[in-house]
């Protein structure tokens, strides 16, 4: 692998796009002083990933591009473009992702703005992996393949921990130490993470263990809840058969107690009708009652009169008898009663029928106008009928016609009496039948008092019975209230079960035992077992994380100390390399001379180690390198350099006027130097020393 070419544009003082190309071998770039040819080698040290403007002989980052001049203006952007020759695949070895390529393009990009851009193979890649890139074909950070202005005085005035930086890069240790820096800085991380991880650990522990307390304490109250539960699901199922045996006797009452107060209303409603018939008939009864007293009462006056009359037609028959022996004084006097009497007497001869008769009629309604009849026909109208016909009379005929009238009245006494006789014969029947009317009503009376004590006895039942069909019904309603609340205390797949006294009385016990019980355990935590349960997982994946970042902490004290050993061992095999070629360039330098790399060790703890180098010029003493002469110190350095290069190849060495302190004879050792490895690696000389340019295979 060597470089082919280098493309600048914008670049410093290359405002155009300038092309350098290469070949194997020497190649010489020439000029006079401010041509800009050092800036050939601040290109390859930029495009390497540089961010140092000392480095680069500036004064900060955007110092890189074409800064203008009278006639051009400032770029806006610079660009640099090293070209890698792969065809070979040899030393060095590029990494495998780009092994398979012939060319290798490193392109780094600059804009005035700031935004900076790195390229490989035209994929736009991060600075830190083009920086890894180069440092595996040789070209790390130190760079000790582009040797600058100074840097030869640099080497000679550097700290011997300087010099060993330079053999570390050559070695190749800048990716090893870097990739040990970055194990090292994780590992404080996971070392870090792992006490935090612990820590966690310990508080979720101290978390755990009252919780398990707790989750049993849990555990065991619910299993006494879930016992008492059973239990009183079996007392409910009991309970339950006992309100539907209940309901279903109360249910029987209530049909009971309907059909009572159904016989009840219908028993009153009876006795209100046959108390209804009682009223009509005692209504009618009492009509009747006092109709036939009323019969009575004028039966008895029509008697009375009767009876009146009678004792006046006998009067009046003895009167007109004794008149008839006395006409003459009782005549004048009785004449009108005379014809009254004859008048009646010529009107009514009663017989014995018809005075039963008018009597009879007094029994009934219809015929009580009879008494008043027979009443009439016994009133003084006789009498006076008599006196009218005796007045009407001749005088002649007076005598025989009071006889007359005298038995005429007689008669008429004989017909009073018997119609007196035959109406008392009607008495007793219709006195009987007021008797019995007035029985009959005192009776009807006391059977009205009866029904309305009975009615009112009912009526009390029938109360009752209401009460006692509301009483039944609202135990009903009651008792199906409290099955439903146990209903619903209960399970739906639970069935009504008999229970017996003493086994409930034995369920209820179990019952107080076990919440006594479950009240010992005090206040519980019924979540417990579940933040239990979470805390232990989440314990186990703190101890799951605890132990990935201890392993990690085992593999990346593992990889820093492979690292250590890793860079120790590169750093003594690449420094044994470096110290051999550093005698066999001494020894070409200095002719009949010797150099030496000796190894310092820190002085104390926390120094750096370093290189010293020691240089014997033929004919002196061994001396350091500080204690030698300009030139001397020169071909010193360079011969360390010359080492450097030959213990790690690099693709090309770039030597901007390394030999500018040296005379002529030096020169000329310095240019046999290049030809004699010129064949083994590509060199890249800045200079304007003629021997130099007489040593170029390509010149520019």
């Amino acid at each position: 692998m060597f470089l082919r070419s280098i493309r600048l544009r914008g670049f410093k003082s290359f405002p155009d796009p300038v092309e350098v190309r290469l070949e194997p071998g020497v190649a010489v770039v020439v000029g006079p002083n401010g041509s800009g040819k050092s800036n050939v080698a601040d290109a390859v040290v930029w495009a390497a990933g540089s961010l140092s403007p000392s480095e680069l002989r500036a004064e900060k980052p955007e110092d890189v591009l074409f800064a203008g001049s009278a006639g051009r203006p400032p770029a806006d952007f610079c660009s640099v473009e090293l070209v890698f020759d792969n065809q070979d695949r040899g030393e060095p070895v590029a990494t495998p992702p780009l092994q398979e390529f012939s060319e290798i393009s490193v392109t780094r990009r600059l804009s005035r703005g700031g935004e900076g851009q790195y390229l490989v193979n035209g994929a736009a890649v991060r600075r830190t992996d083009l920086v890894e890139l180069l440092a595996d074909i040789g070209l790390g950070g130190q760079m000790h393949s582009v040797i600058g202005q100074g840097r030869v005085e640099q080497i000679l005035s550097s700290k011997p921990a300087d010099r060993r930086a330079f053999v570390e890069e050559a070695a190749g240790l800048g990716r090893f130490k870097r990739q040990r820096h970055r194990a090292e800085l994780k590992l404080v991380r996971v070392a870090d993470q792992v006490d935090r991880a612990r820590d966690l650990e310990d508080e979720v522990r101290k978390r755990i263990r009252p919780l398990a307390l707790q989750a049993t304490a849990a555990t065991r109250a619910q299993k006494l809840a879930d016992e008492i539960e059973r239990l009183r699901v079996r007392l409910g199922a009991g309970e339950l058969e006992r309100l539907e045996r209940l309901l279903a006797e109360v249910e029987e009452r209530k049909t009971e107690a309907a059909h009572e107060r159904r016989a009840r209303d219908e028993r009153l409603a009876g006795v209100l009708e046959e108390r209804h018939r009682a009223e009509e008939e005692l209504g009618e009864s009492a009509a009747r009652h006092e109709q036939a007293t009323a019969a009575l009462y004028r039966l008895r006056s029509a008697v009375e009169r009767v009876e009146l009359r009678r004792e006046r037609a006998d009067e009046t028959s003895r009167s007109l008898r004794a008149e008839a022996e006395q006409p003459q004084l009782r005549l004048a006097r009785d004449e009108p009663s005379y014809e009254r009497v004859l008048t009646a007497a010529q009107k009514w001869n009663p017989s014995p029928v018809e005075t039963v008769f008018d009597a009879a009629s007094l029994l009934g309604d219809a015929k009580r106008a009879g008494v008043d009849a027979i009443v009439a026909v016994a009133g003084d109208s006789i009498w006076y009928s008599a006196a009218s016909e005796k007045r009407v009379e001749p005088e002649p005929e007076r005598r025989p016609g009071l006889r007359e009238f005298a038995d005429a009245a007689e008669r008429v006494s004989v017909a009073l009496a018997a119609a007196a006789a035959n109406a008392r014969r009607f008495e007793a029947p219709l006195q009987a039948r007021v008797d019995a009317g007035g029985t009959r009503s005192t009776g009807l009376g006391e059977r009205l008092r009866a029904l309305g004590a009975q009615e009112a006895e009912l009526r009390r039942a029938a109360s009752e019975a209401a009460e006692r069909l509301t009483s039944v019904q609202i135990e009903a309603a009651s008792l199906e209230r409290e099955r439903q609340q146990v209903r619903e205390r209960i399970p739906d797949d639970v069935t009504a079960e008999p229970l017996s006294d003493e086994e409930a009385d034995a369920l209820r016990a179990q019952v107080a035992r076990l919440e006594r019980r479950r009240e010992a355990l005090g206040q519980v935590n019924p979540l417990a077992a579940e933040e239990h349960a979470r805390e232990s997982e989440r314990l186990q994946d703190l101890v799951a994380q605890r132990e990935d970042l201890e392993r990690s902490l085992a593999e990346l004290e593992k990889l820093r100390a492979d690292l250590s050993e890793t860079v120790e061992s590169r750093f003594a095999e690449t420094y044994a390399s470096v110290e051999r070629h550093f005698a066999d360039v001494a020894a070409t330098l200095f002719p009949g001379g010797k150099g030496r790399l000796i190894p310092v060790e820190a002085d104390e703890e926390g120094g750096e180690s370093g290189i010293e180098v020691e240089l014997q010029p033929a004919g002196k003493r061994i001396t350091k390198l500080s204690l030698l002469s300009g030139g001397e110190k020169a071909l010193g350095a360079i011969s360390f350099l010359f080492a450097l290069f030959l213990a790690r190849p690099c693709p090309f060495y770039l030597l901007d006027e390394v030999e500018a302190a040296l005379d002529d004879a030096n020169i000329g050792r310095f240019v046999d130097l290049l030809r004699r490895f010129s064949e083994r690696a590509q060199f890249i000389v800045v200079t304007h020393q003629k021997s130099t340019m007489g040593a170029a295979d390509i010149l520019y």
